[in-house]
Formats: structure tokens, C-alpha cells, sequence
């Protein structure tokens, strides 16, 4: 089991670039809507530390997230679980998360 995924919950690129993740209003968790993978992959990342240059390339966008539960469903589609794993668009893809959150676990 791992912790749900919320709207309050860090979603970070490995050079501390931060996803802010849409929620879902059918479920709130410590006062956070609930996030689906959905809710993560397309969005932007703000803050990455790696600069562009000829050889690297800053993360700007979410371009896949895995890591939903498979049996805690909103709106038919798995809640993400802070298991998540995922790839940005730029030199660091790897994307990593906290729950910032105890209340709910799923599988």
C-alpha cells in the first residue's frame, strides 16, 4: 500500500522542479482533492534548476506518470500514489513524489 496523491502533495523533477497536480473534487484527503495520474502527466514543471545549453535541457513539462491504484478509482481512473514514477521533457526526466499526506493508502 502506498499513500494517495493529493493537490497538496510535492511532485518534483530531480533538479527540484515542482508539479502542481489537478485534483478531483469527488475525494478530499486532509483538506486536498485527490489526484489521478491524469492530473500530473502534461503539466508544467516550475523551478528546475538545470539551465538550457547546448547539452542540456531544463524540465518544462510532464510528459508520462505512472503509479495509479489499482482497487481506489474516482471518476473511473485509478488515484496516483505517491509510488508514482514518471519522465519530464528535459536532461533529468526521472519525476518522483510525497504524499505530504497520512490519512489514505490504497493499492
Amino acid at each position: 500500500m502506498a499513500f494517495v496523491l493529493t493537490t497538496s502533495s510535492d511532485v518534483n523533477c530531480p533538479s527540484r522542479g515542482a508539479v502542481t497536480p489537478a485534483g478531483q473534487a469527488k475525494l478530499i484527503v486532509a483538506g486536498a482533492q485527490v489526484t489521478r495520474l491524469d492530473g500530473i502527466t502534461g503539466k508544467s514543471v516550475t523551478g528546475c534548476t538545470i539551465t538550457d545549453s547546448s547539452s542540456t535541457v531544463q524540465c518544462k513539462t510532464v510528459v508520462s506518470a505512472t503509479g495509479a491504484a489499482q482497487k481506489l478509482h474516482v471518476n473511473g481512473a485509478g488515484v496516483a500514489l505517491a509510488t508514482l514514477s514518471g519522465t519530464t521533457n528535459g536532461s533529468s526526466p526521472g519525476l518522483s513524489a510525497s504524499a505530504g499526506q497520512s490519512k489514505l493508502k490504497a493499492v
